[in-house]
């Protein structure tokens, strides 16, 4: 489920509010596009035993850092209590049949506690949490073209030197940011993306004068990210 007029939340979320948001639902989210306020949010709640009234999570599956190096990362019923950043990448919900809901994130605060007989999942983070389809939800605009950007990431962290080391030093709006940079000069260079995905060529632009305005040194930082990610290419 994602909520799209939620109130915004502080950037820690109290697991017995997390729970309390959960108590009728297995995820809730709030993506934090530009034309919505606050953090982005992810809430998850981990039941000893199905509801079988919702999507019913047994597993999220997610990215950290560990060092300069990405870490695939399982939480379960069985993780203990986490207070940790997790990195960019895919966020998986999956439930006991393997059916999936995904999200696409730039990384920020992950947060895991027990709550009476819940375990609750949260994720925070300054910059969006997209939806990428799944068992009980779409795709936010932008979700493609995130995720796809995230894709190429992955090709230049193989063949890039220094670059995964980079990526994981870098804050998660400059990551954000580094998106929406290349995007807009993917948007720019073509007439035909920008007459026939006309909304998210919208958001792209809002999502740029909002870090130009707001974060100016995240914007530099993530143009200069996606600059180092094509350095065959010559702008």
């Amino acid at each position: 489920m994602t909520t799209g007029g939620a109130p915004p939340l502080n950037r820690t979320i109290d697991p017995a509010v997390a729970a309390e948001r959960l108590a009728n639902w297995g995820f809730v989210a709030h993506a934090d596009l530009p034309d919505r306020s606050g953090d982005a949010y992810l809430l998850v709640g981990l039941r000893a035993a199905p509801t079988f009234r919702h999507f019913d999570p047994e597993r999220v599956e997610l990215w950290v850092s560990e060092g300069s190096r990405g870490s695939r990362l399982v939480l379960t019923r069985d993780t203990p209590a986490l207070d940790t950043e997790y990195s960019w990448g895919t966020v998986t919900i999956v439930d006991r049949l393997g059916i999936s809901n995904e999200y696409v994130t730039f990384g920020g605060h992950l947060t895991v506690a027990e709550v009476d007989d819940m375990t609750v999942v949260i994720f925070v983070s300054p910059s969006p949490i997209l939806r990428r389809g799944g068992h009980s939800q779409g795709w936010d605009q932008a979700a493609i073209d995130a995720a796809a950007f995230l894709g190429r990431l992955m090709i230049a962290v193989d063949y890039v030197p220094g670059f995964e080391a980079r990526m994981a030093a870098a804050r998660p709006l400059a990551r954000y940011a580094a998106f929406i940079s290349d995007a807009i000069r993917r948007f720019r260079a073509s007439t035909m993306l920008r007459e026939e995905h006309p909304a998210v060529w919208t958001l792209l632009r809002a999502a740029q004068d909002q870090l130009e305005a707001g974060d100016p040194g995240a914007w530099e930082d993530g143009s200069a990210l996606a600059a180092a990610a094509r350095p065959g290419d010559s702008d």
